[in-house]
This record gives structure tokens, sequence and C-alpha cells, in this order.
């Protein structure tokens, strides 16, 4: 293989598949970037076997053929050099690049043991849906925070993601804690019904961040989740489990106490509290709210210190106190622009439901912590 490549251009094709890739001890060739001539294009590709990224790119090639080198160092090592217009070559199982005033060599592995990977595209009339990019990644933003971080139970370490009846929603839950955003999908006749995991997710939203491109496509087919955003193609394993019965969660009534707090003043609180708790061995992150006629008060207790937060805010409802996670309400709180967080109670053993209440399709459920005397 013979190229001649843009060196800006073939650093961001690398950034970007390189998004898919993590290292394998079991099989080092899938920890590295994949290149291939495919008729007058140059095509990259990354993969964890669980989810491939792979993008094209125009290049000058005098010799097709394929590589899979160590990106991490060619990387580093383009990064360094001038020349706007490259030649790299493939031989001997060595990857050779040439500048106006270099050579250098790489080790590369043997391209014929790069595992053979589904078709990563779709013929454009196989997307069914279809979204502005940035409104795709603010929904990822607004959810992935509760979504179960441990691979140990696969059918939480995930987003829910739902079209129906011109809806979309997106659903996450780790057990303690579970949000459900809701946005219109208009002219929409399909329905959609799938767990992408939270490495899929991840890996989308940091592509959806950059780029030219306004509109994101994606489609079922054969039990693999298939994206395309502009000449990026991504395709994912999707979680087979089933997801949590989070309508029956939401569904829940008997909320008979209400306390409505401006969202800056509520955050600068929770995060002195936070100061206090979180390193408190008994309650990590655990303070008590008091909430009497028209008063908030929150208590932090740890280790060494111990601090009161007090507020006047609008509450409706009798006495009450309760315990709660304050990381878990900040990971809430600190999203998008608020202006007024509504929380609701019933009983200081039961769920707490939190709104934004400028975006009223927009719900929190928190498990309170347990509430020692």
């Amino acid at each position: 293989m013979i190229l001649k490549v843009d060196r800006v251009e073939f650093l961001k094709k690398i950034k970007i598949v390189n998004k898919a890739i993590s290292e394998n001890k079991i099989r080092p060739i899938i920890s590295y970037v994949y290149l291939e001539t495919i008729e007058d294009k140059l095509w990259f590709c990354g993969t964890n076997l669980e989810l491939t990224i792979s993008t094209e790119m125009e290049c000058e090639i005098l010799e097709g053929g394929k590589a899979v080198f160590q990106h991490n160092l060619v990387e580093e090592y383009l990064k360094e050099i001038k020349d706007d217009i490259i030649v790299m070559k493939i031989k001997n199982d060595t990857l050779i690049i040439e500048t106006s005033d270099s050579s250098s060599e790489f080790v590369s592995m043997n391209a014929d043991e790069f595992p053979k990977l589904a078709e990563p595209k779709l013929k454009d009339d196989e997307f069914k849906f279809k979204m502005k990019k940035l409104d795709l990644a603010d929904c990822f933003d607004k959810v992935r925070f509760s979504a179960s971080s441990s691979s140990d139970n696969l059918s939480i370490n995930c987003i829910k993601m739902e079209i129906e009846k011109e809806k979309i929603k997106f659903i996450s839950t780790d057990t303690y804690r579970l949000t459900y955003l809701e946005r219109e999908y208009p002219e929409n006749e399909l329905e959609f019904n799938v767990s992408i995991p939270v490495n899929t997710i991840d890996a989308i939203s940091k592509l959806l961040r950059n780029g030219n491109e306004e509109i994101i496509e994606f489609s079922l087919k054969n039990n693999q989740l298939y994206f395309k955003l502009g000449n990026i193609s991504i395709v994912s394993r999707i979680i087979d489990l089933p997801f949590p019965n989070y309508r029956t969660i939401l569904e829940a009534s008997g909320y008979n106490k209400e306390l409505k707090v401006d969202k800056i003043e509520f955050e600068k609180m929770l995060k002195r509290i936070q100061i206090f708790v979180k390193n408190n061995s008994e309650s990590k992150y655990g303070a008590i709210f008091h909430l009497n006629d028209d008063e908030l008060k929150i208590e932090g207790v740890g280790e060494l210190a111990r601090a009161q937060e007090i507020a006047k805010v609008d509450f409706n409802g009798e006495r009450f106190k309760i315990s709660l996670n304050v990381k878990f309400l900040l990971d809430f709180v600190q999203i998008g622009a608020l202006e007024t967080i509504s929380l609701e109670f019933t009983t200081a053993n039961s769920a707490v439901r939190i709104k934004n209440m400028a975006e009223e399709e927009y719900i929190y459920i928190v498990m309170p912590l347990a509430l020692k005397d």
C-alpha cells in the first residue's frame, strides 16, 4: 500500500474511529486502527467488537492495500510534522511515513488477522429515523448520568430509547434513581424501542458535538443499531435484556408535599453541603433535609465537621424530614438552564419526584437514604 494523504485530515479520521477502540490483551489487533483502500477512498475502522466506528477520506492511492497500526503513536508523531501532504507505505509489516525531510517506521500488524466485521453501512433508504444531532446530544446528556456505570448488570448499563406516537423518550436508571425525558417527534409513523449500551452513548455523544453535519440518522437491523453522521458510520450491539418497568415508577401517585426552590440557590446549598458529606463513612453523600412552613434546612455531617444551610422556599405540606444523596441531587440540578426545581414527597421512606419546572416532561426519581433517629 502506498498513499499520499492530507496529514490533518488523516489525523481527524483517526480521532473519530479511536472512540470505539479500547485495549484488548486477548486480541491485541483490535486495539489498533484498521485501514483499507476501497475504490478511490481510504477507509478507517476502529472496533471493540461491540461497537464499530468507520469513516473515509479521499487521498491519492498509488498502490492499494490494507494495514493495522498503533494509532496513538502515529497520531502523536503526525502532530509534530509540518508537511501538509505525507506519503504512507506498508512494507514487510512496517508502516513507513515519509515527509519532505524525514522518514519514520512503525510496527504494523497483519491486516488479514483483523476480524471480519458485519457490513458497517446501511443503504440510505434503510435509515428510518433522524434527528438534529445536537438535540440528540442534549437528550443523551440529560439522562446519561443516572445509567448504571457497571457492566455487571447490562440491563441498566444503558439508555432506553423509545419512539412512538410522535414522541421520543429517553430513560436511564441505576436502581437507586431514574431519569425520564420526553420530547416531541412529529410526523412519525414508526415505532422504535431499544436499549443502547453506555459505551456506545459515550462514543456517539463525543461525535455529535463535532463536525459540520446537522442531522444524525439511525435504524435497527439484524439486532444491530446503525447510526449515520455524514460519512461516519457507527454500528453497535444492543442490550436485549429486559429494561426495568419504568412506567410503574413514573405513574406512582400519592405525592402530598411539594417544595419549589430556585435552581441557582439550591445548587449552591448542595455544593456547600457536599463538602462535608462526600466522605461520610456511614452514609456517603447523605444529608438530612428539614421542611417546615416556608423554610428548607439541610444538615450535613462529616467525619470531622458539620454544616447547616437554611433558605426561604415555597413549601406546601406538613412538617417533614428526609435523608437524600446530595450528589444525586446535584447530578440533576446542574444540567441545563433550569430556573425552578420542584421536589415532591410522600414519606421519608418513599421515592422523591423531581422536576424541572421549565421542562415538564423531564422527570427525576430518587430513592431516599435510611433516616436515623
